[in-house]
């Protein structure tokens, strides 16, 4: 089996649009097939990713998936053979004096996936100091149980003899292949995380990154492409990962709302109900789904902003009610489960009426890149996690339940990751549906997955 891939690793910068996203529209602009990757959790950059590009973003995560077989599986299904499997990724920041901090996790990443890196750096500063952090990285990952780090690109370079003193000084402390550069006026600033969940501010976000990315696909010779195409060829080779619980749960219909506030997790979970063999479809509010669905999946996401067209409409409301007192399941994650409570309160601090499902009170924040990882463990034993089973996932900035009576009773205990004492509880089950606040991810427990999938349909 063959996958091409490739990991673009970006300086982290505060404020600024991840240059490894504007390097991947510049290659689809030019006509490259991509299916995208995001290292996460981060929802910034798993949004962005996904308006820029106009492409479905798959989460890659290792410490949620829980091990590396779990994670090469969901990495090779969602993968295309046919397409550049591009990974976005975080490679540090800079911290006082211009050190350079490395993040673990990216590194992890494409080590686990045996896949090739190339470091876009901002060379704004000086070009020893760029050149500087390559001869430090390249020290950094090579040898045993290193990764490969066959070139690199720069970024905020300030003019064409500015990097050629980059590919000097770059040359002299590291064997990494300079690709080009990103010229320092096709930077564009980050929006805020709610901007890109709102379809007009959304649209407007992704046109301004299009064009910039545009501008420097079509500047000859700036950046040469191919050798990013060839280096992923050269790393083609995939060794096939078993997919366990494939096509177990063939038969089974599961609904997935789409809709712009709800696209922070990726499609993690349509790839997991895919290779379960389920019948996938995509719904939206309006047009919902019929009685052949056995379950309904909610991604996580701002649910405030759906709030108008979930309660303000009788029909939708009624029939999205229904999932919790009929045969037919129903699985809320995250940001929408606020809303089912007997009240919710905005961002303004404005209460209203919910959905009246749960009887505790729901609460929202305007979302914003802070985020907790927590493990989650099944107190009693439920239709998803057996006693001494857990998941993963994290809790999201944007909403929070208030159930300060935990009645009805929470399903699960939170804890922090190495930890031992519990930071909260969730979860919370009528009928054949699940609502949580926290944002779970469905590989981190696939056989859970497939035993509340097949509780739907009993």
């Amino acid at each position: 089996m063959n996958i091409p891939r490739i990991a673009l690793a970006h300086e982290k910068r505060p404020g600024r649009v991840p240059q490894s996203i504007l390097a991947a529209a510049a290659l689809k602009h030019l006509g490259h097939p991509l299916k995208v990757f995001c290292a996460g959790p981060d929802e910034n950059l798993s949004r962005l990713a996904g308006l820029v590009l106009g492409e479905d973003v798959t989460i890659l995560d290792p410490i949620s998936c829980g091990s590396a077989r779990i994670f090469k599986t969901l990495f090779q299904r969602a993968s295309r053979p046919d397409s550049l499997n591009i990974i976005l990724l975080p490679l540090g920041e800079r911290t006082e004096g211009d050190v350079f901090s490395f993040f673990p996790e990216g590194a992890e990443i494409c080590r686990q996936l045996e896949c090739p890196m190339v470091p876009v750096v901002y060379s704004d500063s000086s070009a020893g100091v760029a050149a500087r952090i390559m001869g430090d990285m390249t020290e950094r990952f090579a040898g045993p149980g290193g990764i490969s780090l066959p070139a690199a690109l720069f970024s905020s370079v300030l003019n064409p003899r500015e990097y050629q003193l980059l590919e000097i000084e770059t040359g002299r402390l590291s064997p990494l292949m300079a690709l080009g550069y990103i010229p320092g006026t096709l930077e564009r600033g980050a929006p805020e995380l709610l901007e890109m969940c709102l379809p007009d501010s959304s649209a407007k976000v992704s046109l301004q990154v299009r064009s910039a990315a545009a501008q420097l696909g079509t500047v000859a010779g700036q950046v040469d492409w191919n050798i990013l195409w060839g280096v992923a060829r050269f790393h083609e080779g995939w060794t096939v990962a078993p997919e366990p619980l494939k096509g177990k749960y063939a038969g089974i219909s599961v609904g997935i709302i789409d809709h712009d506030a709800l696209r922070l997790e990726g499609d993690n979970a349509r790839q997991l109900f895919s290779m379960f063999g389920c019948s996938v479809k995509t719904l939206d509010l309006q047009s919902r789904g019929g009685p052949e669905l056995n379950a309904l999946y909610i991604p996580h996401g701002p649910g405030f902003l759906l709030a108008e067209h979930l309660l303000g409409n009788a029909g939708i409301k009624e029939w999205f009610r229904s999932f919790f007192r009929s045969s037919r399941g129903v699985f809320v994650n995250g940001g929408v489960t606020p809303l089912l409570g007997k009240s919710f309160s905005l961002p303004n601090d404005r209460q209203y009426e919910g959905l009246g499902i749960f009887p505790f009170r729901g609460r929202f924040e305007i979302p914003s890149s802070g985020m907790r990882r927590v493990e989650i463990s099944s107190r009693e034993g439920d239709s998803l996690l057996n006693i001494g089973e857990k998941m993963r996932g994290y809790i999201p900035s944007c909403c929070s339940v208030v159930n300060s009576d935990d009645t009805p009773p929470s399903l699960w205990t939170l804890r922090e990751p190495g930890k031992t004492k519990n930071c909260g509880v969730s979860g919370w089950s009528r009928g054949k549906g699940v609502a949580t606040d926290v944002c779970i991810q469905p590989w981190s427990n696939i056989e859970g997955m497939g035993r509340w999938l097949a509780f739907c349909k009993s």
